[in-house]
């Protein structure tokens, strides 16, 4: 875990796979980053795709133990808020969901490019 910025813009890393794998996440403990080595491409989607799980979660943990440490654990939200973020995490899941589909996809047709050479 790699913690940079000031209070206000402090983002966290994550690592996975001896760090060919990183995730970076802001300070409202959101994915702003995620680095890929170049290698990491001769994977199977599967194993990349765990790997950045392992990297985002890594990141996220550190995001909170740090929130942990300084006190700056948010407020329960209202009744309305939390439907207003309930909300909004369905719509970050399917976005995510779309996105690594995406990412499969793309990783498969480069695997299978890579193969035809």
């Amino acid at each position: 875990m790699t913690v940079s910025g000031g209070r206000d813009n402090v983002e966290v890393v994550g690592e996975a796979a001896d760090g060919q794998v990183s995730a970076e996440v802001g300070a409202d403990g959101l994915l702003t980053v995620l680095r890929l080595d170049p290698r990491t491409l001769r994977w199977g989607s599967r194993e990349l795709a765990g790997q950045i799980v392992v990297a985002v979660r890594a990141a996220q943990r550190a995001h909170l133990d740090r929130m942990g440490e300084s006190g700056d654990e948010p407020a329960a939200p209202g009744e309305h808020e939390a439907k207003t973020l309930a909300r909004r995490l369905d719509e970050l899941e399917v976005q995510a969901s779309r996105d690594f589909d995406r990412l499969t996809s793309a990783l498969d047709e480069t695997l299978r490019r890579l193969e035809g050479r």
